[in-house]
């Protein structure tokens, strides 16, 4: 954030809302929208800002440099193989068990939509947070891509563009432990995949008017 703050202030106007969702102790998984490949640095300033460190799940290959993998490793981020998963999953369950803040996007990518609206969401965040019993946080997101455009290398300099990132309340889980876990499963991907839909679509914080 040293050294990407200064060029984020130049590209974006921060609209952060329900930030006291954010939980201050313990750990959480943050399951967000993808529309950018600015996403992870743009919601890390808003989380770094409320005074937890967001650890990313990553694929693989990003640990795999001297530089980078290092500095991944040590920042806590968890590594995850997209091939044989498992590890990646039982790292990321001690990570939220250990109390740390997980970011991760159920979408699995930058969304394909043509309208930028969230894809099928993956179960994983959900599987996380069931097995390691801590909070699963939506996070909806919108204007990053009016900044670095979906699956483009080209930013978008000269107008500030708003940026709007809203915090939503903790998606119920309590209820389905009783259930069987593939049923609990599908009944929590669901409720996060229609909360996030929901929440970026919302009127009330204008997500075109982000754009």
């Amino acid at each position: 954030m040293a050294v990407c703050k200064p060029i984020l202030v130049v590209l974006r106007r921060p609209d952060w809302r329900g930030v006291a969702g954010i939980p201050r102790l313990g750990g959480a998984v943050l399951a967000a929208n993808h529309v950018s490949h600015l996403d992870p640095l743009l919601v890390a300033e808003m989380v770094l800002a409320e005074g937890r460190v967001p650890r990313f799940l990553a694929k693989d290959s990003l640990f795999s440099g001297p530089v980078v993998g290092r500095w991944f490793r040590a920042a806590g981020h968890v590594e995850v193989d997209r091939v044989a998963g498992r590890a990646g999953y039982d790292n990321a369950v001690s990570a939220a068990r250990d109390g740390r803040l997980l970011l991760v996007y159920p979408e699995g990518s930058i969304t394909k939509r043509d309208d930028g609206l969230p894809m099928t969401m993956k179960s994983g965040a959900v599987r996380i947070a069931l097995e390691a019993s801590v909070p699963l946080v939506p996070v909806a997101q919108w204007g990053a891509q009016k900044i670095l455009p979906a699956y483009s290398g080209r930013l978008r300099w000269g107008l500030r563009r708003r940026v709007s990132i809203f915090v939503g309340s903790p998606i119920p889980l309590d209820d389905l432990r009783d259930l069987e876990p593939a049923r609990a499963i599908e009944v929590g991907r669901r409720r996060l995949e229609d909360t996030l839909a929901s929440m970026v679509c919302e009127p009330a914080w204008s997500r075109h008017g982000a754009e």
